[in-house]
Formats: C-alpha cells, structure tokens, sequence
C-alpha cells in the first residue's frame, strides 16, 4: 500500500482566532514551533495563512510574515512548506494577482490554489469566495515560473471538470496533486460515499488528500486512508480532540491520525519520501 501523506494545516484563514481557542499558533515564532512538533509527530507538509501575531486573525499585510514562517521553519526542519492562496484576502484585483506572485518567492515549495468559485461555508453564509478560471490559469503560471507544485482544492464536482479541461489546454501538468475540501453546507458532503465518487472522477496518476471539518475529520480522514489517499489535520479544520475538549496542539490531531494509520498498517510519509511521491525538488 502506499505510504500516507499528513499535511498539518495548523491555523486557517478568517474562522480560527485566540478568541475561539488560545492554542491556535498566530505569530511567527508559535508556528516555527507549532510546525516543528507536527513535523516530529508525522507530518510531512505544512500548510501556512498568515496570522496577526497578537489576535491570530488574518493578517493585514500577509507576504511578510509568510518570509519570516519560511526562513524560521526551514532553519528547524524539512517539512514540505505549502502556502495558501486563499482564506483572508486583504485586497483584490491586480493587487491580489501582484501578491500571489510576490508569494511564490517566499519559500514555499506547494501552494493551494482553489479550483473555483464557491458560496462561502460558514455562517452567515451571504459572501462567495471567488476564483475564475482566467484567476486559476494566471496563478499556475506564477505557480510553475517559481517551480511550486499547485495543490488543487476541490469544493464541489464542477472543479474537477474545470481541472480536467486546464489539463487538456495545457494550462496545469499532469501528474497533479489534489485535496476534497469537505466542508458540508455549500460544498461536498462529508461522507464516504461523496469521497468515493470523488476519487472515481480523477485520473488514477493523480495523487489526492482530504480534508473534513470538526468532528467529520476523524472519521474521513481514516476513511481516505483506507482508498490509499492522504490526509489532512489540524485547527484550520477542528480544534477539538474529542467532543467538547479544545485540542493543544496541531501535534495532537497529526498523532491521532498516525496512531489510526499504524492500526491500519499503513505507514506514513516522512518530507524525503512525500517529495517523491508529489514530484517536488529536495529544498
């Protein structure tokens, strides 16, 4: 069986904050730190949204501290560095594209890029988080110059669709890497059965991960793992450890998954064996 991928996904754009829990990670010395213990724990990805040190709310001004994450966490360890390219957006339209190219100079070997438009997920439900494909062809552009490898999220079946016609323009190269964003209410369901048709709909070459929220991540991500996917965890998507008790750590929720893998004899990842897997460079 293949070897499983853990990606630690450790705070999320705009809904985890220290007014929701004080263990979220927010400046760039708590992540340094957060990432090394997930790293020693099993993960072999790091998946980054820039934090204000002091409230853990989305940053102002991202691109700096996403520096800062890079240098301190690639001084301490040599986990895969994945910066986002959605959650918070502190401005739009060519500002945003100048940003997100900026980005791909900051140290990340993968970043997330959003295959589409999507009516946001968490209440009050009245915002959609957009990204049009001519948005998706430029950033892979930006993405491939600086030799970054895109992780495709998909919210829905229709970004699959969007992802296979990329594919046949030539716009994205094959073999990709592409993660279900299970997050319910406006987009998949998170079920074994949406999972599966999921799958059923990708090329066989393509490497793909799952991410679920609150109390559905456990169960999907084992779930995921049996089918030979990889998973993610962390307080981007729950911040509980079992009902009603607040997590301490990203380590805790990465352990948890590595405990149900080892029951499952599937063994996990270490970055080395996770950039073969994906295709990446060593750093």
């Amino acid at each position: 069986m293949v070897k499983m991928i853990i990606t630690a996904a450790l705070t999320g754009g705009e809904p985890v904050h220290k007014g929701m829990t004080p263990y979220v990670p927010s400046s760039p010395e708590e992540i340094s730190e957060e990432t090394y213990r997930c790293w020693e724990a099993g993960a072999s990805i790091v998946h980054l949204h820039a934090k204000d040190p002091v409230t853990g709310k989305p940053a102002a001004d991202p691109n700096p501290y996403f520096k800062q994450y890079a240098k301190l966490i690639r001084d301490r360890c040599d986990i895969i560095i994945n910066m986002t390219t959605g959650g918070a957006r502190p401005t739009t339209g060519e500002k945003l594209n100048e940003m997100v190219k900026e980005r791909c100079g900051l140290g990340a070997e993968m970043m997330s890029l959003n295959m589409g438009t999507i009516n946001l997920w968490t209440p009050p439900y009245e915002n959609v988080f957009m990204n049009e494909i001519p948005r998706i062809r430029r950033w892979v552009g930006y993405m491939y110059e600086a030799g970054i490898k895109p992780e495709l999220e998909f919210y829905d079946t229709g970004m699959i669709n969007a992802t296979k016609m990329l594919v046949k323009d030539g716009v994205l190269r094959e073999p990709l890497h592409v993660q279900f964003v299970m997050v319910g209410t406006t987009g998949w369901s998170p079920t074994p059965k949406a999972l599966m048709y999921g799958v059923e709909q990708i090329n066989p070459s393509w490497t793909w991960s799952v991410c679920s929220l609150g109390r559905t991540q456990l169960p999907m991500g084992a779930f995921a793992m049996t089918l030979g996917g990889h998973v993610r965890v962390g307080f981007e998507d729950n911040i509980y450890i079992r009902h009603g008790e607040l997590a301490k750590s990203n380590a805790d929720l990465v352990k948890r998954i590595v405990t149900i893998a080892e029951a499952l004899n599937i063994e996990v990842a270490k970055p080395d064996e996770a950039r073969k897997m994906l295709g990446l460079p060593k750093p």
